[in-house]
């Protein structure tokens, strides 16, 4: 009978087996990851006896989990899934209510600045409304400035995270690796018996690295896993893994990037990373931190840009021409950090980049990269990364400065080795929210008023009336004298059809302008433009009349005649054509002019050549009339050959009526001027004169030599100079008060004051003032004193002048003396040429030396840089006129015009400020709302998957008591049958006895 106990016993312990595997379940009911473990049986194989087949027992075969393979995977992409959208849901809703906060939000401070400077328009002599104003921008400017801190902090959080979820992906790397290998060793160890509880471990580990980051699970023989990230990154092989860890980016060291080690070799991973916490933190970045940044950034250059813009086209309350309101947004410290050169890049790290903001309207959001892709070192390209479109391609010249512009932006190559595999950072945007600036500082400085000022002739006969004007570009010749228009204007209609306009420096004798702009046709009925517009074209002015180191004696006769020479040096222009499409750069021969060429001469051979239009004027000034205290002879002073100290008869012919007949002892400018404009031959010749009591200027319309000589006493004379003011810029400290001509000023507090100024053919000089001066002659005498030690080289006398504003200026002048009983003194002044180049050509002045025009002149707008409108009937002999607003304290046309900055379609051509924040606000509340959507349908996914796996594999105590129950039972009756079979044995043994 002991195959009856055998069958007992094998029933024991299979119940016994059983109940233990319950157990199990049961104390495991709550472990997260648990899977519930069920027992495998199969009956003993049965002997034949007696030709039947009786049964032998049970067999427990296996301990089996209940698990899919199928659910479980799906269960981890449901949980990266839920953790990528829930992490840049939470993030972007930081973000977005930040934007949309009227406490944060940069609309709020718009609207503030906005509602301030319509009050100073509406009451523009007001100092407080102007203080208000500034007191709101830079409210609007500490907006910017506190979302800009917060996404800054945000960026921070953002690396630290990175680096702390890293570390986590690789630690659960590493215990994946360890269980493969205790899996390994104890399925062979059980001849193939998996372990369920190290395989649940395993499964543990590989959902919590789901919860960080996508992952790819591939099972490879003897039930070990390899675990795979990103794009096919082998984390786990086997009994192996690799590191993942977080490092400042390669491009941009403010970020961490995400970087995948084996063994020796590390490679940058951030944009394969998807999914889990990580690749949502990720896409928070790429999605929302990064636009929020660079859009910011955007609409901050716009407005300081525009604002600057507009604001520099008016006039302050003292009569200045605008500043920039805000600060430059091309501000060297600004222009170098936009461009981050990558840390691989070859060495040696010379390589400098700036990148500066042509037309911030034109900007994107995007940043770019620029590479060297070769094969050689001057082939690059820049793609913006927003779509990865190659927008710029080319190579550089291979001579520094060289720039390329794309998007609004230019990037400037101004020195360094580039080379092939260069790369860099372009962000043109990024940090700019940053760093705008209210520049101005005192409410005198706001710029409401426009610097121009028209009117018309209480004596006109037509009704024809004049606009207030518009004033659209600053920098032309017109204003390049601070609280002056130079030249003011005159129209004078011709005809009730034509009209010329005029240079009106003096009301009673207007001349042509320079280049003259005569017979101008008028449409009666409709309204105007007056001036020319913006044709494109450029001017090269060159520098003027040489002033010679001396005048040139002319002995008594019979001594021979000595012609002086205007002391030009034979100068070589090369002209050049750029054609707008292809680049190709063609250059005209050689233009070599004569040695003491007259402008005339030299602007007649320069409009020969194709795209050329050239026009000359010669201009001299003569001040400081002197005469001789002990008088002997009297003193004879003539102009181009033409005597203008005689005294005529009655019937003379050589001057018009009223002209000045007595000569003055010693001459004045006003006699002067008088003498020159009534005479006949120098009108024919083109010479004409104004005087403003301290001096006279003397034209010669087309640009011919002046010629100057003067008799007499060795006391008689005058000072001679070229007409042109030098001026000194403030490089430093401005005085707290204007300097002037009256005042002393103590230079030794408050500096360092330094300024620059420009020497035609010589460069840049500066000079600094830094002591204590009681009068307003010490300052000048100080100002002189610097300016002659500067280093350049003058003739004559330096004259130094501080106008009302402040302005220091100064013009060498050279004394011209008669030289007593024998012979004269002769200077001959040479002109200016203006070359007007049409669009695509240029001007270069090759080496060596000129005194004509600089080696590399820069070209000035041809057009007026503003316009007016006349409308209506007019006669003959109207006149209107267009002056500097002298007195614009209670104008506040320049304000409107800034007032109006706050609905046109300045960002990216078609939306306002408000409407540019406001579409940031409502794409990062579409982000938003998307990743919420996302993450609540994401979570339904993975609820559904987790009650998927729970109801498969998860432990049911109702379940388990049962069973408990049920394998108690088996137990008990396997125990009956031992008991039996004991008994049937010890029954059997009693017989035997």
């Amino acid at each position: 009978m002991a195959s009856i106990l055998e069958i007992g016993i094998s029933g024991l312990r299979a119940s016994q087996t059983a109940l233990t595997i319950t157990g199990h379940n049961i104390t495991n009911a709550g472990t997260e990851g648990y899977s519930r473990q069920v027992i495998g049986q199969s009956a003993v194989s049965p002997q034949n006896k007696g030709g039947v087949w009786v049964g032998s027992g049970v067999n427990v075969d296996t301990v089996n989990r209940v698990y899919d393979q199928f659910l479980t995977e799906q269960l981890w992409r449901d949980t990266s899934t839920f953790n990528g959208f829930d992490t840049l849901a939470l993030n972007a809703e930081q973000i977005d209510s930040l934007l949309a906060d009227s406490g944060t939000g940069v609309q709020p401070g718009l609207e503030r600045m906005f509602s301030s400077l319509q009050a100073v328009v509406d009451d523009p002599s007001s100092l407080p409304a102007r203080a208000v104003l500034i007191s709101e921008s830079n409210g609007l400017v500490d907006r910017f400035t506190s979302i800009s801190d917060r996404l800054y902090a945000q960026n921070d959080i953002i690396n630290g995270q990175m680096e702390v979820m890293a570390g986590q992906i690789t630690t659960i790397a590493e215990g994946i690796a360890e269980l493969n290998e205790q899996i390994q060793f104890a399925t062979a160890s059980a001849n193939g018996i998996e372990p369920s509880d190290l395989l649940d471990a395993r499964d543990k580990l590989v959902k919590d690295l789901s919860e960080l980051v996508k992952v790819n699970v591939v099972e490879q023989d003897d039930s070990v896993w390899n675990v795979f990230i990103g794009n096919g990154q082998a984390l786990v092989i086997g009994n192996d893994f690799n590191e993942v860890f977080a490092d400042s980016g390669a491009s941009d060291p403010s970020r961490m990037d995400l970087y995948f080690r084996k063994e020796d070799v590390i490679q940058n991973v951030t944009k394969e990373i998807t999914g889990g916490q990580l690749g949502g933190t990720l896409q928070f970045r790429e999605e929302v931190l990064d636009p929020v940044l660079n859009g910011l950034g955007r609409l901050a250059l716009v407005i300081n840009q525009t604002f600057n813009e507009q604001h520099k086209l008016g006039i302050d309350y003292d009569g200045k021409m605008g500043e920039n309101f805000f600060t430059d947004i091309n501000a060297p410290e600004k222009a170098y950090n936009r461009a981050l050169g990558d840390s691989q890049n070859a060495r040696p790290n010379d390589r400098l980049l700036s990148v500066h903001i042509k037309d911030a309207g034109a900007l994107t959001i995007s940043e770019y990269q620029l590479e060297f892709p070769g094969p050689d070192d001057y082939t690059y390209r820049i793609k913006r990364l927003d779509d990865n479109k190659i927008v710029s391609s080319g190579a550089l010249s291979g001579s520094f400065p060289d720039s390329v512009e794309v998007d609004g932006f230019e990037i400037r190559f101004e020195s360094g080795s580039f080379q092939k595999g260069d790369d860099f950072r372009i962000m043109p945007t990024r940090n700019e929210s940053t760093k705008v600036q209210v520049n101005i500082t005192r409410p005198e400085q706001v710029a409401v008023a426009s610097p121009i000022v028209t009117d018309s002739a209480i004596g006109n006969q037509g009704n024809a009336a004049i606009s207030q004007g518009g004033v659209y570009d600053i920098n032309t010749p017109y204003f390049a004298r601070e609280g002056e228009l130079n030249p003011p204007l005159l129209i004078r209609f011709t005809s009730p059809t034509t009209y010329d306009v005029l240079d009106n420096s003096d009301p009673g004798k207007p001349i042509p302008l320079f280049p003259p702009l005569m017979n101008q046709t008028y449409v009666p009925g409709i309204s105007n433009s007056i001036l020319p517009a913006d044709e494109g074209k450029t001017a090269f002015t060159s520098f003027g009349g040489y002033l010679p180191v001396n005048t040139t004696y002319q002995a008594s006769p019979p001594a021979a005649n000595i012609a002086p020479k205007n002391g030009f040096f034979p100068e070589r222009i090369a002209i050049s054509y750029t054609d707008p499409v292809s680049g190709k750069v063609s250059t005209q021969p050689t233009l070599i002019t004569r040695a003491n060429a007259s402008a005339k001469d030299i602007a007649t051979e320069l409009s020969k050549r194709e795209g050329i239009e050239a026009l000359a004027r010669t201009t001299v000034e003569l001040s400081n009339f002197t005469s001789d205290s002990n008088p002997f002879q009297p003193m004879t002073f003539s102009l181009n050959g033409i005597v203008l100290t005689d005294t005529l008869g009655p019937n003379q012919t050589k001057y018009d009526a009223g002209y000045p007949e007595d000569v003055p002892d010693p001459m004045t400018p006003e006699f002067i001027a008088d003498r020159i404009n009534s005479n006949r031959d120098l009108q024919d010749l083109g010479i004409v004169a104004r005087s403003d009591g301290a001096k006279v200027i003397v034209t010669a319309l087309n640009g011919d030599d002046i010629n100057l000589e003067i008799s007499g006493d060795n006391g008689d004379g005058f000072s001679v100079s070229n007409g042109h003011d030098i001026i000194l810029r403030e490089t430093g400290e401005a005085p707290f008060t204007p300097l002037t001509e009256f005042d002393g000023y103590d230079f030794s507090e408050g500096g360092p004051y330094t300024y620059e100024f420009d020497v035609p053919g010589q460069g840049t000089f500066n000079i600094e003032l830094n002591d204590t001066y009681a009068t307003g002659a010490e300052v000048v005498d100080a100002i002189r004193t610097q300016l002659e030690n500067s280093g350049f080289t003058f003739s004559g006398n330096l004259d130094v002048d501080i106008d009302e504003r402040g302005t220091i200026s100064f013009q060498p002048r050279l004394p011209m003396n008669a030289t007593g009983v024998h012979g004269s003194s002769k200077i001959s002044m040479g002109g200016q040429v203006k070359v007007i180049a049409d669009p695509g050509y240029s001007l270069d002045i090759e080496p060596p030396g000129n005194n004509l025009f600089s080696e590399s002149p820069v070209g000035e707008p041809v057009h007026f840089g503003f316009d007016v409108e006349i409308s209506g009937l007019v006669q003959s002999g109207d006149e209107f006129t267009v002056g500097f607003n002298t007195d614009g304290t209670s104008d506040s046309r320049n304000g409107v015009a800034l007032a109006a900055l706050q609905n046109e379609n300045t960002v990216a051509g078609n939306t306002s400020y408000s409407e540019s924040y406001s579409r940031l606000v409502e794409e990062i509340g579409s982000v938003t709302s998307r990743a919420q959507i996302n993450r609540d349908s994401s979570e339904v996914l993975l609820r559904n998957s987790e009650g998927a796996v729970s109801s498969l594999s998860g432990v049911n105590l109702d379940e388990e008591a049962a069973a408990l129950i049920k394998y108690e039972l088996a137990y008990n009756a396997s125990a009956q049958v031992i008991q039996v079979a004991r008994s049937i044995f010890d029954t059997l043994i009693s017989t035997f006895r």
